[in-house]
């Protein structure tokens, strides 16, 4: 039984820590009060980690090595194939192990492309690790969230997640716990109030002390809610799933059927193991699983290149399936950097120093946002005015201000800071600066006091401050490659709709001009909202509103978020994408970083979504064809032998070795090499529906020439050709048969040919070729016996007469049939 310890004193509304004994090796905690501005020594900080102490947390998003090779070498397939594999050395059936090479192979193929998965997440979370602002040695400092203390003092400010619960002992702070609780509602911490990790910094400043650490943390214990994304509603992953749960269970029943059938056929135990081996290697789609982590793998290693954070895989998939993106304005459009472009002084401002008097309401508010960078960078002065009370900026009221020597000063939007009249009288200037794409804030006073974050109604506009951003070069250019896309482009904002559409027409984005003011709307899920581009003065759970509202109307929807604001919005988007540079709360709910805010990059990741998914509904077609095959095939003479006369020894007549050339050639190597090319193609219907439109007539006409064969034994035999269901005539005939078919399905898989799939088909035709007249000469000189069963020697005229023909119209109906389908698909698309 575990031993646990607690803390000898407990501070005022706090929780008492709970510590492993074994994890600390010490008899007792001991705990620190430190000064807020003088924080823990070094000593005390080796103490605590030497106590191990310290707030790592045992998830970190990246796969374990025991899970990599756990994943690998041992689903279920996977261990269904050791035991036939083992089953096959037992009788000594040699030839027909080579399945276990490529099921190896694969296995190999999978680790490697993990293992430099895992490589390069760990290289990027380094990059995008979550940094924390603690005081040590009366020194603030930044640090990894996991390298804090117990007792640490940590500095909040605006967009910060806390990274472990603790009491505010100086300052005071808005959060968002919503990430937690589900609440979206601005909740001030004070003095002596609990933060709890997972949270993020709305408004405000504060220093609070750590009290718990890690795994005790209050979000780990709810599974790490914030830190952790949401995982995408991936169709590729549903895709997987649903089909290797319905594969799994005909596996299991048709074994159980095959060892039934073989008891009561009377077979040997060498010829049950044979037929059976044949059976479930065939219908085990031995490589789809790995070959679909690998490509997703290697996805996730080329956009790491380009310094952008997967934080889950099928993240890739989503990007290349959205049919609407928003975008939030600054900071993704914009690159987030602002400058004061004019400073407009009004009838208010007589007498009034407007340089001091902004300078002090930023030395009193202490914000640090991108425009409160701009503001300081402007306005200068030597000496504050003293403040008294202080309104730090939030997203909900778009404003901050100071009491500054007994007059309340507010900098903010004009429509959140000044009553109707006054309103007025600035709005005529404020447009022609709106329509010209540039913000415009108003510096408002009174000589009453705000309460709360009420202000005074009759704030007076002392001036009007004009802030330009900075738009990236690149982004009109992949703002058109999205729209040439059929993506539809919304901006979501906070800042004015007339600014915002300004800018939104400068970069090219379509429908502009539609604009739509949330000033006045509370519910965006009461507004239809589809004939609207930007969305402007948006509230943070507005945003999540109008997310929401687009995926009702059966939107696949795309946000692009830095801040604080946009949290909400990019946790409840299908794939959501934060800026390396954004707010730790955005990039910690997000799928995908761009570390270099290299917004150029976001082609790249639909490149590598249409590629996978494109790429491999070619090779999922191809696999399902022999699982299709096999099943229906074992089926029929399970069947047929249930059904017979008992002890007449009917069984599937197919032994692993007779498909390799199948397993090989035409299915193995050229879906690894498929996989692998680039496919820009856009992504046209529902994965599972392209993929079953395709395999289902492909298997059923592998079935049907193998069928037709053993029909048209009766046909020779009249002609004086002795065939057997297990005669070497009727291996070989079926083995060409499929083999051939095989061939025409990855064909007409691997059309339109380019360079590269043209090369990839002809070599793989030569090497089937060769692999046949090798084994009918070098093979059966040397060894005196065909490794493929591959008997040529065996055909007279009579079987040629036979198996041309089926070829030939089988082929002549797959074509037409799968021409059939391909225009459908395309025109349902």
């Amino acid at each position: 039984m575990e031993e646990f310890v607690r803390e000898k004193k407990k501070r005022p509304g706090t929780a008492t820590t709970i510590i492993k004994k074994s994890e600390i090796k010490v008899d007792e905690v001991i705990r620190y009060s430190p000064n807020y501005d003088e924080g823990l020594s070094t000593q005390q900080v080796n103490a605590r980690k030497a106590a191990k102490m310290t707030n790592e947390k045992p998830n970190k998003g990246v796969k374990s090595i025991f899970s990599i090779l756990m994943r690998n070498f041992f689903s279920f397939f996977n261990v269904l194939l050791y035991a036939i594999g083992a089953a096959l050395i037992y009788i000594k059936e040699w030839q027909s192990l080579l399945f276990l090479v490529i099921l190896f192979s694969n296995i190999l193929i999978g680790l490697i492309q993990d293992f430099r998965a895992r490589k390069t997440l760990k290289k990027l979370l380094i990059i995008n690790e979550q940094k924390v602002t603690v005081v040590r040695d009366s020194i603030e400092i930044q640090i990894p969230a996991e390298d804090v203390v117990l007792d640490d003092i940590i500095k909040l400010k605006l967009g910060d997640q806390i990274a472990a619960d603790g009491v505010v002992v100086h300052g005071a702070v808005g959060v968002n716990e919503s990430l937690l609780t589900g609440e979206p509602n601005i909740i001030h911490k004070r003095k002596d109030d609990r933060v709890l990790s997972g949270s993020f910094v709305t408004t405000g400043t504060c220093y609070y002390i750590v009290d718990t650490i890690g795994k005790l943390g209050y979000a780990q214990k709810l599974q790490l809610r914030a830190k952790v994304f949401k995982r995408p509603t991936s169709e590729l992953l549903n895709s997987i799933n649903s089909l290797f749960k319905v594969i799994g269970f005909i596996v299991i029943a048709m074994t159980l059927l095959l060892v039934f059938n073989a008891f009561y056929q009377g077979s040997t135990f060498e010829d049950s193991v044979r037929s059976i081996a044949g059976s479930l290697v065939a219908m085990i789609p031995t490589g789809m699983y790995l070959l679909t982590s690998m490509t997703l793998a290697v996805g996730v290693v080329r956009l790491g290149a380009k310094k952008t954070l997967v934080n889950e895989m099928y993240s890739i998939e989503m990007l290349a399936r959205v049919n609407v993106l928003c975008l939030d304005k600054t900071g993704t459009i914009t690159d987030g950097t602002m400058k004061v472009n004019e400073v407009v002084p009004l009838k208010g401002a007589k007498d009034i120093n407007l340089n001091v008097v902004v300078a002090s309401v930023l030395n009193a508010t202490k914000d640090e946002n991108a425009t409160a960078v701009a503001l300081r960078n402007h306005f200068k002065a030597r000496k504050y005015m003293e403040y008294t009370k202080v309104l730090p900026f939030n997203s909900e009221s778009k404003c901050s201000g100071a009491i500054l020597e007994g007059k309340t000063y507010i900098i903010g939007a004009s429509s959140m800071v000044l009553g109707p009249k006054a309103k007025d009288q600035i709005e005529k200037i404020e447009s022609i600066y709106l329509e010209r794409g540039l913000r415009v804030l108003v510096l408002a006073s009174s000589r009453k006091p705000f309460i709360a974050n009420k202000l005074p109604i009759d704030m007076a506009p002392l001036a009007l401050i004009v802030i330009q951003d900075n738009i990236r070069a690149e982004a009109g250019e992949v703002i058109k490659l999205f729209q040439d896309a059929g993506v539809e482009v919304k901006i979501i904002s906070g800042d004015d709709p007339i600014s915002v559409s300004e800018i939104a027409r400068q970069v090219g984005i379509n429908n502009a001009e539609n604009i739509l003011d949330f000033s006045k709307i509370d519910d965006p899920s009461h507004h239809s909202l589809e004939d609207f581009t930007i969305y402007g003065r948006v509230k943070p759970e507005q945003k999540e509103g109008i997310i929401t509202k687009l995926q009702s109307d059966g939107k696949v929807v795309a946000m692009i978020g830095d801040g604080v604001n946009d949290v909400l919005a990019l946790k409840a988007a299908q794939c959501s994408i934060a800026m390396g540079a954004g707010s730790p709360a955005a990039r910690g709910v997000s799928h995908l970083v761009l570390l270099d805010n290299n917004f150029d990059v976001l082609p790249s990741i639909v490149d590598e979504g249409r590629r996978a998914i494109n790429n491999l509904q070619k090779t999922w077609s191809l696999f399902l064809v022999k699982t299709l095959f096999a099943i229906l095939f074992s089926f029929m003479f399970v069947t047929a032998g249930l059904l017979g006369p008992k002890g007449s020894g009917i069984r599937y007549p197919f032994e692993p070795k007779h498909l390799y050339l199948w397993e090989l050639l035409s299915l193995g190597m050229p879906a690894f090499f498929l996989s692998m090319q680039p496919n820009k193609e856009r992504v046209r219907g529902t994965f599972m529906d392209n993929v079953i439109s395709r395999s289902v007539p492909a298997g059923l006409l592998m079935v049907a020439g193998a069928f037709l064969l053993y029909i048209s034994k009766n046909f020779g035999e009249m002609f004086g050709a002795a065939i057997s269901d297990t005669s070497v005539e009727m291996i070989t005939m079926s083995i060409l048969t499929i083999t051939f078919l095989s061939f025409v399905i990855l064909y007409r898989n691997s059309l339109p040919f380019n360079r590269y799939r043209l090369t990839l088909f002809l070599i793989l035709t030569f090497l089937a070729i060769g692999a046949v007249v090798l084994d009918n000469t070098v093979g059966i000189t040397f060894t005196e016996k065909y490794f493929l069963e591959i008997n040529i020697a065996s055909l007279e005229p009579i079987h040629y007469a036979i198996l041309v023909p089926i070829n030939l119209i089988l082929t002549i109906i797959y074509v037409l049939v799968d021409n059939k389908i391909v225009k459908k698909l395309r025109r349902e698309s």
